[in-house]
C-alpha cells in the first residue's frame, strides 16, 4: 500500500500546530516511549508540482500527547501501536494506567467522560486506578469498550 491510500485508511485525528491553530490530520501509528506516548501524525500540505503547479503531499511527525485530540466518534482500534519492551518496557512495578477523554455536550447529548487505557487515544495525563475508578463513578462517565478499559481495571492487582 503506498503512503496515498495508507493515508485515507488512517483515522482522523486532531493536531495541534506549535502556533496554536489546531487542524485535522490522520493518525498512522503510536509508540510508547520511555515517559509516555507519541502520536505518529500526517497532515495534508502543498508542495511544489511538475511545470510550477501545486500538489498535496502528506506531512508526517512524531508528537507527543498534547499536540494530538482524538477526533469524538473515531475509532484509534486499529492504530498500529508499538509499546516497549525488554528491560527499558512496562514491568511489575509499574501497573498500568488509564486517561479520560472529555466529549462535549452538543444538541441531544449531554458531554460525557470516557475511561481509556494509556495509548487508546491520545492524552497528555494519566490516572492511577484510584482515580480511574473514582472517575467511573461520576455522572456519564464510561469505561472505553474498544481497549477494554473495565476489564482492565479489574486484573489490576
Amino acid at each position: 500500500m503506498d503512503q496515498g491510500s495508507a493515508a485515507h485508511s488512517a483515522p482522523s485525528i486532531f493536531v495541534i500546530l506549535p502556533d496554536g491553530q489546531e487542524l485535522r490530520g490522520r493518525l498512522h501509528a503510536r509508540r510508547q516511549v520511555q515517559d509516555g506516548w507519541l502520536y505518529q501524525v500526517g497532515i495534508l500540505v502543498w508542495q511544489d508540482g511538475a511545470n510550477g503547479s501545486a500538489e498535496p503531499a502528506e506531512q508526517r511527525v512524531w508528537v507527543p500527547p498534547a499536540y494530538a485530540r482524538p477526533v469524538p466518534g473515531v475509532s484509534y482500534e486499529r492504530v498500529p501501536t508499538r509499546h516497549l519492551s525488554g528491560p527499558d518496557g512496562p514491568s511489575q512495578e509499574r501497573p498500568p494506567a488509564w486517561t479520560l477523554q472529555y466529549l462535549p455536550h452538543r444538541p441531544g447529548h449531554p458531554g460525557a467522560t470516557l475511561l481509556h487505557v494509556v495509548g487508546c487515544t491520545p492524552s497528555d495525563r494519566t490516572l492511577t486506578r484510584e482515580e480511574a475508578l473514582a472517575a467511573l463513578r461520576q455522572p456519564r462517565a464510561a469505561a472505553c469498550i474498544e481497549c477494554d478499559a473495565a476489564r482492565s481495571l479489574i486484573h489490576e492487582t
